[in-house]
């Protein structure tokens, strides 16, 4: 593993001198981060000690901590992964939402990696490097974590847009006790434009259609760990017949739950292949409120290849929202 081979850094003036210790500290977890924990041992091909000998000097000349977060977010970003990013202290507290991060996983004091001293510190030009943007807020228009519908013919239309909120499973169980009780004769699970969220809201989903053990997730650090449904035993709350819609929109943990359902036998998928982007993204806190989201593990089935970088196929391709739903009404029915 490649470890901080920098040279030390002087700096020219004594104003810089007083104020980067505590930016190159942020650095140097954030730059660490990723040389170590990155679920990809070459960085999906980055070179990151290039990369760090960019950016350490612009942060070191930052004159705020907005600059520094700013920089760190850019810096994250040159991995290219759509998952890993750094916020700034009040962007984490909207983008978490009360959940829990990570604590930094090395001693918070450690000498840092300086880059050669012969660099000069460029100009924030304002110049983006492909960061995703922030998360949206529940205050979005039209927001809502689940929704569903009768349709026609015994049939229920389930929504399921993303996979972040804690109470999507509940309120997708709830749903589906009642629609049981109605005798509903099969279900379509809606998964399109779903960006995905957490792996154990994915395990609840899938938990209301089918049990078993049908993900692994791969890391750096821990190899393999198994990823099972929630529960894991017992019968699920239903075993009527169930198609998954999907499109190249679907991603991450909504991948896997569209996945692990056809994988299992349990549902056929209608639309078109998933975005293929199933990185495991843990959450590690700084010690004043930011918060590094790295890309620390994949997620894939269990005795065959990650969908990272392939994604998942369809059983019946369709092209455009109305086709595929009525397509997926079809083969509920029969037709």
């Amino acid at each position: 593993m490649m470890r901080s081979l920098f040279l030390t850094l002087v700096l020219a003036s004594g104003l810089a001198a007083a104020a980067a210790p505590d930016y190159l500290t942020r650095f140097d977890q954030a730059w660490r981060l990723v040389d170590e924990y990155y679920w990809d041992v070459n960085h999906l091909g980055v070179d990151w000690r290039a990369v760090g000998e960019r950016y350490r000097p612009r942060v070191a000349a930052a004159a705020s901590w907005d600059e520094v977060y700013r920089l760190l977010d850019r810096m994250y970003g040159e991995l290219g992964d759509d998952h890993s990013r750094v916020l700034a202290p009040d962007e984490a507290r909207t983008a978490l939402r009360g959940a829990l991060c990570l604590p930094l996983p090395f001693p918070v004091e450690r000498p840092r990696p300086p880059v050669p001293a012969a660099e000069p510190a460029p100009a924030d030009d304002g110049a983006g490097s492909g960061a995703p943007e922030a998360p949206a807020g529940k205050e979005e228009a039209g927001w809502d974590p689940f929704s569903y519908r009768r349709l026609e013919g015994g049939l229920a239309y389930l929504r399921v847009p993303q996979l972040v909120e804690p109470d999507v499973a509940g309120r997708l169980a709830e749903a589906v006790r009642g629609l049981e009780s109605e005798g509903v004769r099969g279900y379509i699970l809606d998964l399109r434009d779903n960006p995905g969220g957490l792996a154990y809201v994915m395990a609840e989903v899938a938990g209301v259609f089918m049990r078993g053990l049908p993900w692994r997730i791969v890391t750096r650090t821990k190899g393999v760990t198994p990823q099972p449904t929630l529960p894991f035993w017992g019968r699920p709350l239903t075993d009527k017949p169930l198609v998954v819609l999907i499109n190249g929109n679907v991603n991450s943990a909504a991948e896997g739950l569209a996945g692990a359902l056809k994988r299992a036998g349990r549902a056929r998928l209608v639309g078109e292949t998933t975005a293929g982007n199933t990185e495991v993204v843990l959450p590690y806190c700084f010690p004043d409120g930011g918060v590094a989201m790295l890309a620390s593990g994949v997620l894939a089935p269990v005795g065959a290849p990650t969908w990272e970088g392939r994604g998942v196929e369809p059983d019946l391709v369709v092209a455009g929202e109305e086709a595929q739903l009525e397509a997926a009404v079809n083969l509920l029915r029969g037709r």
